[in-house]
């Protein structure tokens, strides 16, 4: 393959990609549903004459291929011009976990049972596992990976409130079952909620809800998200985008981060980047074409068209979560947010959703359980407001997120609350 690919084009890269996920779906409190999927997907990038074009072939066989790269020879001479740069790192960092057991359906099953059991109020979610087998050959490197990674999402109803909990891990014997509880905890005290009055509220985020706000900001950290014109980060390099206190990393190595990978798509070894320090943007996320056109180096975060994020990871704070809802006179407290969507990307302009138990906080005391909140707000104007963080980080990841992310809790003065 690689022999054919070199005769025909100045630069390419190869993704050989062979998954096995496993998906435990249960509602009703009774595991429902086992499913499996095998994907096999060889994945092209072909660059010659100053064009480049990007295929990808399932279950590829030798004939598949040679048909495939024929075509892309005569469709070369009809598609527009771009740049195309590939970079090299063979700094490879060999610590993440791997568990060959993460995709066993015996214990997935009982991760999900036991779950169950340790509830008295009705419940439903999934556990998801998937094994990653990676092979990449660029006109720089060969490269081979492995991954794995499993994450458990439960929700739990009591009457007219729920609670939301997750755990992820690279290794299933780490995936937490007794999460259950925290979420049974969070639905039983928010029974019998009250309609939550618009304005102004000093807001304390769980990790799950934290989270969300904290996958999109990094997401606008994207080279491409910067140079298409979809980023409130604009030309803002070097100035203040948060509060002091925020210190976030995007992490490709993390030891028990379920996204970590041992190279990104051009190959080049991943690594630790300091996205935000003592809240100064230091820098965008980069592959080798953003890069160049930037003047600066990759990040390691291809991604060939769109750099992206691996794992996020806040830099804890100081407080404990007692200290924090102390500090509150008048405010909230979110375990959970959803539906975030944004009106104005070139200015951070959002609105988004509380989802499950939401509370009222008054004079340093939770008060009662609230409802109907929808938080309208911009972006960057949160995180410069952001007054405290935990020590407290947990690492967070489900439907709703992009990526995962270490996150704390985190007090945000000044929210704009409207309802729903």
């Amino acid at each position: 393959m690689i022999e054919l690919i070199e005769k025909k084009f100045e630069k390419y890269i190869a993704i050989e990609r062979d998954t096995i996920s496993k998906q435990a779906k249960f509602y009703n409190s009774k595991l429902e549903v086992m499913k499996e999927w095998r994907d096999r997907e060889l994945e092209l990038y072909l660059y010659k004459n100053g064009k480049m074009l990007n295929l990808s072939i399932e279950n590829p066989d030798k004939k598949k291929i040679k048909n495939c790269i024929d075509k892309a020879n005569k469709i070369m001479d009809y598609i527009s011009p771009t740049s195309f740069e590939i970079g090299y790192d063979t700094n490879y960092v060999y610590e993440k976990f791997f568990d060959e057991n993460v995709i066993n359906d015996d214990k997935i099953a009982e991760k999900v049972e036991n779950a169950i059991n340790l509830l008295n109020k009705e419940c439903a979610g999934i556990l998801f596992a998937q094994i990653e087998k990676i092979k990449i050959h660029t006109p720089y490197t060969s490269q081979e990976d492995r991954n794995s990674m499993a994450y458990f999402s439960i929700r739990v109803f009591d009457k007219d409130s729920s609670g939301h909990a997750v755990s992820c891990s690279r290794k299933l014997m780490n995936i937490d079952e007794k999460i259950a509880k925290d979420a049974e905890e969070i639905a039983m005290k928010g029974k019998k909620p009250k309609m939550v009055k618009e304005g102004k509220y000093d807001v304390i985020f769980t990790p799950l809800a934290f989270a969300n706000l904290l996958s999109y900001f990094s997401n606008f950290c994207s080279a491409f998200a910067v140079d298409a014109g979809y980023s409130f980060l604009v030309n803002k390099i070097g100035k203040k985008v948060a509060n002091e206190c925020i210190t976030i990393y995007d992490s490709g190595i993390e030891r028990d981060g379920i996204y970590s990978t041992k190279f990104d798509d051009e190959g080049v070894a991943t690594r630790k980047t300091c996205i935000v320090k003592d809240g100064i943007l230091k820098t965008y996320l980069h592959n080798s074409t953003t890069a160049k056109k930037h003047n600066t180096k990759t990040t390691a975060n291809a991604g060939i068209i769109s750099p992206s994020p691996w794992n996020v990871v806040l830099k804890e704070g100081e407080y404990s979560v007692e200290e924090m809802i102390e500090e509150v006179k008048n405010g909230l407290l979110i375990t959970n947010l959803w539906y975030t969507r944004f009106h104005n990307y070139i200015k951070g302009d959002f609105s988004t959703v509380a989802r499950d138990s939401a509370f009222y906080i008054r004079n340093g005391e939770i008060e009662s359980a609230v409802k109907g909140i929808r938080i309208s707000d911009n972006l960057e104007r949160l995180f410069k407001n952001i007054n405290a963080l935990s020590k407290h980080k947990k690492q967070i990841y489900w439907w709703e997120m992009e990526n995962p992310v270490f996150s704390t809790y985190a007090l945000i003065k000044d929210v704009f609350i409207t309802t729903v």
